[in-house]
């Protein structure tokens, strides 16, 4: 998921609340210098769902990840720069350690004292240093089909991804990219680049009708603010701080991601309290090609 998004980048409480009878609420919360967009849905012990990209927003997730609504409050926000938050930050916080201090202050500000914490793809590195950051602010952490805990790992996974890439896939994304497209009209450009590289992350790609992504209209302008991020994304490691967590860890890949032999065994040997799932028949999105297994998993880790 990632590699692509960074491809496109590359190429480039205040708060104010409505509510509806599915006890749903949204607004934005004034946060480390940056208003971020928040929506919870659902009563229940809190689960903070962190989304991936970067640049993404939490939309792609749903409706499916709402299901857990039923036991569960979920607590969805688009990162800094991303979504309906604002673009305006400031670009000297987009670290890997200010998207992790959002999540808790975004915890504090709506006084949750130990959350669960979920991060799917990028935002499970985000959750990982969430965690080891804030250990005794944390119930439960899942990673869903998180990217490594260090980059050198990330960057070999991103280079199988590159090798399964097919002729007929590099051509299609040259027809894109020389189109004019990217400069009439960015967001559709980027949408069908996105959708075009998610294709090797389904096992079914007749499924990725149900993948919805919305892309903003200032989408390269919010993608430009990630570039301040590129230092900590060609230098993180959290393995060691990994090492100390106590906290009770689930980890979900699909059986088509090329982490099941990479990454996983490697994060799984360095957790004190640490589960595995491997999803079969699945990519990187578990929640559209196996909801039922997925939510199952998730639920009886709960």
């Amino acid at each position: 998921m990632i590699r692509y998004l960074l491809l496109c980048m590359i190429v480039t409480m205040s708060c104010s609340e409505k509510s509806s009878i599915k006890n749903i609420k949204e607004g934005t919360l004034s946060i480390n210098g940056s208003e971020v967009y928040y929506r919870t849905i659902g009563k229940g012990n809190p689960i903070i769902i962190i989304h991936g990209g970067p640049v993404m927003d939490h939309s792609y997730l749903l409706p499916q990840m709402d299901q857990l609504s039923s036991d569960y409050q979920l607590i969805y926000y688009d990162q800094r720069a991303c979504g309906k938050s604002s673009i305006d930050v400031d670009t000297s916080k987009m670290t890997l350690q200010a998207f992790a201090d959002d999540v808790k202050l975004l915890s504090d500000s709506l006084k949750l004292e130990k959350p669960i914490v979920f991060g799917h793809s990028w935002g499970g590195l985000i959750a990982m240093k969430y965690a080891t950051t804030y250990p005794d602010h944390v119930g439960k952490l899942i990673l869903s089909n998180s990217i490594p805990a260090n980059h050198e790992e990330w960057q070999e996974e991103q280079s199988y991804m590159e090798e399964q890439i097919t002729a007929d896939q590099n051509e299609k994304r040259s027809n894109i990219l020389s189109s004019g497209e990217l400069q009439s009209d960015p967001a559709s450009a980027v949408k069908k680049l996105m959708l075009l590289s998610f294709e090797n992350q389904f096992f079914d790609t007749t499924k990725m009708e149900k993948l919805q992504l919305n892309m903003p209209s200032d989408y390269m302008a919010r993608s430009g603010k990630f570039q301040a991020l590129a230092p900590d994304l060609v230098s993180f490691d959290l393995y060691s701080p990994m090492t100390y967590l106590e906290v009770p860890t689930l980890i979900i890949y699909g059986d088509n991601e090329p982490a099941t032999a990479i990454s996983a065994p490697h994060l799984m040997s360095h957790l004190a309290d640490g589960k595995m799932e491997i999803i079969k028949r699945c990519g990187h999105f578990p929640f559209i090609e196996q909801p039922e297994v997925y939510f199952s998993i998730i639920r009886g880790f709960l």
